[in-house]
């Protein structure tokens, strides 16, 4: 028995355009019961695609930013909502990712000393 292959969006819709297709084989092809949302998945696929190649064109001070400005929106994420009108949240962002970068780099670097050494220090001061 011949076991039929799932087709994924885009290779259903090649072979709609170049192969001819019906629509009706199309859409058993692909599992997808309604053309439209075969259409809309194969939409978000293509804009996944074009995010990704963005991504990939990323310069690492772009990634960097990039990557600070979402850590500052899972952690001050709320004050922004509640406090700051839309228009305005680049603008805090920018206000605030100075500040908050210089203190997530304290933290690292408090962090980063061994405990030993402050209990020497502590020991060699008393």
């Amino acid at each position: 028995m011949i076991k039929q292959q799932m087709m994924s969006p885009a290779v259903a819709l090649h072979h709609w355009r170049l192969n001819g297709m019906s629509m009706a084989q199309v859409l058993s092809q692909t599992g997808y019961v309604r053309w439209s949302d075969l259409a809309a998945d194969h939409a978000e696929a293509l804009e996944n695609q074009e995010i990704a190649m963005q991504d990939m064109l990323m310069s690492p001070e772009e990634r960097q930013r990039e990557e600070d400005v979402e850590a500052l929106w899972e952690r001050y994420g709320d004050y922004l909502r509640e406090m700051v009108p839309p228009a305005e949240y680049a603008d805090e962002i920018e206000r605030l990712l100075p500040v908050i970068i210089a203190t997530w780099q304290l933290n690292d670097a408090a962090r980063s000393k061994p405990f030993r050494d402050a209990v020497r220090r502590r020991k060699s001061l008393q």
